[in-house]
């Protein structure tokens, strides 16, 4: 008697769960459309990761700023993209963010924008304890 319930039981836990429906397509989000908070960092990250390139690249641009890896920007990049997955942003949105973010650091206002964020940038890395 006890078997064939214990049986049943055991094929209920084997069974794979319902199929979930796809995920609908991502949304193209800029940082303009994030909340001020999530902007700003999202901001000094890209600011970071510019800086990061130039001195990868030896590009003159990146010779101003203290090396990235080693002063907490690239892990201050890091801590921001993950904070906003946690928003509910998918990877590919941050990838996207990040990737225009750089473009325009790169263009012809790109250094002098970004030596205008540094010193608000640096702040909020020291404040994330970076």
């Amino acid at each position: 008697m006890l078997m064939p319930l214990f049986a049943a039981a055991l094929a209920l836990q084997d069974a794979p769960p319902p199929a979930a429906a796809p995920p609908p397509p991502a949304e193209t989000i800029t940082i303009e459309e994030l909340p001020v908070a999530d902007a700003a960092a999202a901001r000094c990250a890209v600011a970071y990761a510019t800086i990061g390139q130039w001195q990868k690249a030896g590009d003159p641009r990146g010779a101003g700023y203290p090396e990235v890896t080693a002063s907490g920007g690239r892990e201050f990049f890091v801590r921001v993209m993950a904070q906003l997955m946690d928003t509910g942003l998918t990877r590919e949105n941050i990838v996207m963010i990040a990737a225009r973010g750089v473009e325009s650091n790169n263009g012809p206002e790109g250094e002098q924008r970004v030596a205008q964020m540094m010193p608000a940038c640096e702040l909020m890395k020291s404040a994330a304890g970076l």
